[in-house]
């Protein structure tokens, strides 16, 4: 698999603050999804053959606080790694975490966690061409800052200036948080709205949830188009209600509403586009896009 190389050695500047409403709806104009698709194909080389992901840990919520008017009905949240996997190497989206960091989205409760689904995702973190994180929360980037293999892995994963700034001043966990020379071990980049790393890969400015969050989309050999979402939305529901989480909730993790709704509105779109959005925490959507054959629920190792 061919990476484009170039992107290595350029850092597009952008702020690491977050746009004003109108600036937020500016990152999603209409012609955006076909900008990113023509991004998609900027990069020689053949696309992934498949979308590939693993559960390794789940949090038991409700409905009431994943979006604004839900009721107490039992919500899954899946810990999820992603994998764009092609004939000759993959990409990896976020990276899992250890036990000890999952002990802090427990809020006290011991929850589901496998740790040898873990020791899979590090494996395949190792083998990876390339490895991206949706953003800079603990049960998406953990894997790499606290991996028994992080001077092996740091150089092919890709962190933001906007991650690495709230890693280093102001991380969600004391466990996760980077050094000024720690961070100058990974690829240091910014970019104004999208950026493709990979054949059929393209991240997607999304900051809101975090300073850092971003999409990643992915184009596959058969024609399928995926957005992985991070946790822009935790539900499928927030997107197609266009409906955020709960006041309490945002206020709790310190999100800006206002962006998120501008990329609510985008994803929405998409969905008419054919796109399968696909959040990172959406336990009964993922088992569907299994069931439907659209994701495969195991990382491929060599």
């Amino acid at each position: 698999m061919k990476i484009k190389a170039a992107f290595l050695l350029v850092s597009i500047v952008a702020s690491t603050a977050i746009p004003s409403v109108g600036a937020q709806e500016a990152l999603y104009p209409a012609d955006l999804l076909e900008r990113v698709r023509q991004a998609s194909s900027s990069i020689p080389g053949a696309r992934p053959i498949s979308v590939n992901f693993i559960k390794f840990a789940e949090s038991l919520r409700t409905y009431a606080v994943v979006i604004e008017g839900g009721s107490d009905e039992a919500f899954v949240s899946a810990r999820t790694a992603f994998q764009a996997y092609y004939p000759s190497g993959s990409v990896m989206i976020d990276a899992g975490m250890d036990h000890d960091v999952h002990r802090f989205y427990g809020f006290g409760r011991d929850e589901p966690y496998w740790p040898d689904r873990n020791d899979i995702i590090q494996t395949a973190l190792r083998q990876a061409n390339l490895i991206v994180v949706t953003h800079e929360h603990g049960d998406h980037v953990a894997g790499v800052l606290r991996s028994a293999h992080r001077e092996e892995i740091a150089g092919k994963t890709i962190l933001n200036r906007a991650q690495v700034a709230t890693l280093t001043t102001s991380p969600q966990l004391p466990e996760i948080r980077l050094t000024e020379e720690e961070a100058l071990d990974y690829i240091l980049l910014d970019y104004e709205i999208l950026l493709p790393v990979a054949p059929g890969i393209v991240l997607i400015r999304a900051p809101g949830h975090t300073p850092g969050h971003q999409m990643v989309y992915v184009h596959v050999r058969e024609g399928v188009e995926y957005l992985l979402i991070g946790d822009i939305a935790w539900s499928l529901d927030n997107v197609t209600e266009l409906k955020l989480r709960p006041e309490a909730t945002i206020n709790r993790i310190n999100e800006n509403p206002e962006a998120l709704m501008a990329q609510l509105r985008w994803l929405n779109g998409t969905l008419q586009e054919g796109i399968i959005v696909v959040p990172s925490h959406d336990d009964e959507l993922l088992n569907e896009l299994v069931s439907d054959g659209l994701l495969r629920d195991s990382l491929a190792l060599r």
